[in-house]
């Protein structure tokens, strides 16, 4: 055991605890049933490894554009907000590229409190939150530009659960060689540790704005309850033609986006697939269409005239 106390004073005080639960036992049976009860499945909640919920599929923009995964999963280890105004804490691991057979991606495991992420399926718009919030995480943690824009995967977990649970838990740490003096008795007994065995949790610090703390993997990252509130954005006017040959098949699609105030292309975020085309313009405008044929999406041509505020978007037929 590691030395804190000396040996026979810590026996006298594990003697003392023995004493009083047994003197409960007789004297009040059901308070002493509750009390080993609830810590029982205090321990059973703290030991449990981190469960895969949702993963997330979106795109790093800069500083190189790349396809990122997140998964998101529920830990016990990971606080509940004291309230429901409180701020929401995560648990984050490290962002990874793997490669796995002819699929090359990015990787970031993110953990909430399970209850947290109960009520996200409850509610669809607090999900979109919990989302936006790892999503702003990675972007401050890693210094990335991501893309607004997200899809669900199918599945619940990107990789396999051993790298996501070891991502999670982090570098293992030496145990502190003495308990704190302060505390309960069962505080003071849960720093024993046997001599050289490694702790697995996360360390917990407190994130209120970047740069304020040491940047490491695994830690809990406090946002301010505001941050959680997307930023209000609009739906930009459009027009969508379809141009048809002599036969009457349609050949192009012609999307016109008017975006006052864009000064650039470079500005718009553009994501077409052969069904559906998104355009975002971060914080301001959010377009989302589905497309009434299936396009060429290798083919697409956008250009943004600066002096009318539009984005002509062409799109060839398949």
């Amino acid at each position: 055991m590691a030395a804190g106390l000396p040996q026979q004073g810590m026996l006298d005080q594990v003697n003392q605890l023995w004493s009083m639960l047994d003197d409960m036992s007789q004297t009040n049976p059901e308070s002493y049933q509750k009390f080993i009860k609830r810590h029982l499945q205090e321990g059973l909640e703290q030991c449990a490894p981190p469960e895969p919920h949702t993963c997330v599929e979106t795109r790093i923009l800069d500083p190189e554009e790349d396809v990122l995964y997140i998964n998101l999963c529920g830990w016990s280890r990971v606080p509940a907000p004291e309230s429901d105004s409180a701020p929401v804490p995560l648990s984050a691991g490290k962002l990874e590229k793997l490669n796995e057979g002819n699929e090359v991606y990015k990787l970031v495991d993110v953990a909430y409190n399970p209850r947290v992420l109960k009520r996200g399926e409850e509610d669809g718009i607090e999900m979109d939150q919990l989302i936006r919030l790892a999503m702003k995480y990675i972007e401050q943690q890693y210094e990335v530009r991501l893309t607004r824009s997200y899809e669900l995967a199918s599945y619940k977990l990107k990789g396999s659960a051993t790298r996501m649970k070891r991502s999670l838990s982090g570098p293992a740490k030496p145990n502190p060689q003495t308990p704190e003096s302060g505390g309960s008795l069962l505080q003071q007994i849960r720093c024993l540790r046997v001599e050289g065995e490694a702790e697995s949790s996360p360390s917990i610090e407190l994130f209120t704005e970047k740069g304020s703390r040491p940047r490491k993997a695994g830690f809990i990252e406090v946002l301010s309850s505001t941050e959680l509130e997307p930023t209000p954005v609009q739906t930009p006017s459009y027009h969508l033609s379809v141009s048809k040959d002599e036969n009457g098949r349609a050949t192009t699609i012609q999307l016109n986006v008017h975006l006052p105030e864009v000064s650039s292309v470079s500005e718009c975020d553009l994501a077409i697939s052969q069904d559906d085309v998104l355009i975002e313009v971060q914080d301001r405008y959010r377009l989302h269409l589905n497309l009434p044929e299936s396009v060429d999406e290798e083919s697409v041509n956008a250009k943004f005239n600066r002096s009318r505020c539009v984005l002509f978007v062409t799109m060839p037929v398949l």
